[in-house]
């Protein structure tokens, strides 16, 4: 059931549900990235893994809600691949567990009309897509007909803190009707960034605190199912990012990815709430690793998973030239490959020579120089060229400033 009801004798019914013991499930998701990209490799059987995994999940352990909380897809105008992986998700997913309820609102990365397409008839499959800011007040009625025990909310990614908080006090409103009306638990699914938040080098978000906002903002609900920032922790006394279920970049090589399980329960001591994040096993792992080229090379180094996304930083200052494709005979996944400690040293060399060219500095003198380093002599038929042109610059600049 879609919307609030307003249904006779719903007002108390929360209080004579109160003596009956219940339990909703829901299972928490968000940022898939449909799509992504890894060093232009595409990550899309990976992420055809993790979703297969999802619902095999769901099969063994049933739920009662789906919330995947934004960024469905990592673009506005999704791959067709992408497009047809989820589809095909929803599909397995609805075969498996057809009594499931699937809450999906977009992100910053999803394109509000694209993903909202055809909802009117998902709808009717229990399948409920929220994609603009007016469908955060009209909640998602969960439960056995007639007796809906939890109302769920959806609020997709709004630009802006202060639009944020008028969406919010809107929701508010509606919670506190949902409430009334005889909702026992409240939940939402929201794509923000909550101030505290850490963040990853995976994800799009605004310089400054543009789009922060404060981790009480929601705190009238029972959870809050958070997406946006691909790290799993913790937003404020009642709500959690799942992060991204895959490792987007090798800064979160070291990252353990989940989906949330989170179990609402109901008596007559109370509510309360049970978190259980279950850990998502990766098709290929990422690592991010340092060491000598001969220790990779001659496979010395036992960490160094064939099968894994790899990130090799070359210790030492000797440069390795082309070390990527001499490194992908043993590791056919190899992502990249950094040398920092060569470069450094190879720049420290050259600038010893520039005080050489720098002293009593001059353009053409720095051309000579450029010259000299580039091609071992400073043709003096160059250095008429480039002297003569840079005398008209300098003229022309005389005669627009003169009076």
């Amino acid at each position: 059931m879609d919307g609030r009801g307003k249904g006779k004798g719903r007002r108390n019914r929360s209080a004579a549900l109160g003596a009956i013991p219940a339990r909703m499930k829901i299972l928490h998701t968000a940022d898939w990235h449909l799509g992504r990209l890894l060093h232009e490799h595409s990550l899309i059987e990976d992420q055809r893994y993790v979703l297969d995994t999802l619902v095999s999940l769901l099969e063994a352990d049933p739920h009662d809600v789906l919330i995947i909380a934004g960024d469905v897809y990592d673009r506005s105008i999704p791959s067709p691949e992408s497009v047809e992986l989820f589809g095909s998700f929803l599909g397995k997913l609805k075969r498996s567990c057809p009594g499931l309820e699937i809450c999906i609102l977009s992100g910053n990365h999803d394109s509000a009309a694209r993903l909202g397409f055809g909802r009117e008839l998902f709808r009717e499959l229990s399948i409920h897509i929220a994609s603009g800011p007016g469908d955060a007040e009209k909640p998602v009625l969960t439960g056995k007909p007639g007796t809906e025990r939890c109302a769920v909310f959806l609020l997709p990614f709004i630009g802006g803190a202060e639009e944020i908080r008028r969406v919010a006090k809107t929701v508010e409103a509606a919670r506190e009707e949902a409430v009334r009306d005889g909702a026992l638990w409240t939940v939402l699914g929201a794509h923000l960034f909550v101030r505290g938040g850490a963040g990853s080098d995976s994800e799009r978000v605004f310089l400054g605190n543009a789009e922060q906002v404060e981790a009480g903002l929601f705190s009238g609900f029972d959870y809050a199912a958070l997406g946006h920032l691909h790290t799993f922790q913790k937003a404020g006394k009642n709500a959690w990012y799942s992060g991204s279920p895959l490792c987007y970049s090798f800064g979160e090589s070291n990252q353990d990815k989940v989906f949330i399980s989170a179990e609402l329960s109901h008596n007559q001591n109370g509510k309360s709430i049970t978190l259980n994040p279950i850990p998502v096993k990766p098709l290929h792992p990422l690592k991010s690793l340092s060491g000598t080229f001969s220790e990779f090379f001659e496979g010395k180094r036992s960490d160094a998973d064939p099968g894994a996304y790899l990130e090799l930083t070359l210790n030492g200052r000797e440069l390795v030239e082309n070390p990527l494709p001499l490194l992908r005979n043993r590791y056919p996944l190899i992502m990249s490959v950094r040398q920092e400690e060569a470069f450094a040293a190879r720049y420290a060399e050259y600038a010893e020579t520039i005080p050489r060219y720098v002293e009593g500095r001059s353009l053409a003198g720095d051309f000579d120089a450029f010259l000299l380093e580039v091609y071992g002599s400073a043709d003096p038929g160059k250095s008429a060229l480039f002297s003569g042109l840079l005398k008209e610059i300098e003229d022309q600049g005389e005669e627009h400033e003169a009076p």
